[in-house]
Formats: structure tokens, sequence, C-alpha cells
């Protein structure tokens, strides 16, 4: 995760720059210390914002698993760049697999699961249901890719913020949470997204 900070004050006596940012790791422990003499720390304020990922990091061509058990056959609904929802930058290159609500869902590589949502119980085929959706981001340090998994049921989710997962490992099971026609798996391969300023 990147996180910068922007400090107004310190930015406009030149004591920092515009921004500081940081790369956040596994078990990342950081201490900053900056120095205005001039100044009360009633008078500092900040904002901040983060983005998943190093953006700096070269990116590796992977192989991917499949997101569901091996043997299993669906039907893709939606590929990419799909009319219905797949014509946006987020989603693009998402694949839409034709799943029952409560088929397994796994893992398509080794990594960690840093986002997990599995509160929401329904969906429509309304746009306005798209905050609604349930679902599972995992981290794969070792390629740099994130890896999506949309529109789980409700509370179903196997894993949680911090777990280590396997290739082919079951981390959930499909629903019909969030902006759907019917019940799928939306799958998504995300790159570090340069943060706007």
């Amino acid at each position: 995760m990147r996180v910068n900070f922007v400090f107004p004050i310190l930015s406009d006596q030149k004591i920092v720059t515009d921004k500081l940012q940081f790369t956040i790791s596994e078990n990342f422990i950081f201490e900053k210390k900056i120095f205005a003499p001039d100044l009360q720390t009633s008078q500092i304020s900040f904002t901040y914002d983060w983005a998943f990922g190093d953006d700096n990091k070269t990116i590796k061509q992977n192989n991917l698993a499949l997101p569901f058990p091996k043997g299993n056959q669906y039907t893709v609904m939606q590929s990419n760049n799909g009319s219905f929802s797949h014509n946006d930058n987020y989603s693009r290159y998402a694949i839409d697999f034709d799943m029952k609500v409560g088929d397994t869902i796994t893992s398509v590589d080794d990594g960690y699961v840093v986002g997990v949502i599995k509160d929401y119980q329904f969906g429509g085929n309304d746009i306005k249901w798209t905050p609604y959706a349930n679902y599972i981001t995992i981290y794969h340090p070792h390629s740099g890719l994130f890896t999506q998994y949309v529109h789980l049921k409700q509370d179903g989710s196997f894993v949680k913020v911090g777990d280590m997962v396997k290739r082919n490992q079951p981390i959930g099971l499909s629903g019909e949470t969030g902006y759907v026609s019917g019940a799928h798996l939306h799958f998504n391969v995300l790159v570090p997204e340069k943060i706007k300023h």
C-alpha cells in the first residue's frame, strides 16, 4: 500500500515537499521526524490518500489458476470490454463466470488477503447497487498483481484481511450482491494504480 501525506503549512514554509509518500509492505513500521522550530503543533494539519500496491514495482508475468475448483466448468457470461458493465478502466479486463449462489471460489495464486467485504445481502440490475457487492481482494507479492472476486453471498468469505492463501485454496462462495443481472463471479486482475493528485 502507498500512503501520501500532504502538510499544507509545512509545504508553504518549504519544510517538506508537496507530499510525503510511503510504501508500506508486510510488517511495516515507520517513523518520520520533521523539525519545524517556529510552529506550534496545533498549526499543523495534514490530509492523506492511499492506493494498493507499489506503483514502481515491475509486474511479473505469471500464470494463474482458474477461480474455482479443478474439474469444475463455468460459462463466461461477460468477458473483457463487455458492454453490460466491463466498459470502464476498472473492469475493462474482468471476466464474469456463470456461477450459482453458493458455488466455491478459489484463489488463483498464492498471496495475502488485503480486502474483504462480506455483510451485504442484496443486489439488483441497477447501477445504484454497485457499492453493495461483497468481495475479496488478494495481493500476490511475487508478481505484483491483485486479484478480486466480487458479488459473493452474504457471509460468503472464508478468509479475513491479513490471511495468507495458497493457489486453488477455497476462499469464498459466489453470490448475487451488488450490481448484477444474476448470480455470478466477477473476477478481476489489477495492477497497482497511480495516485492522482
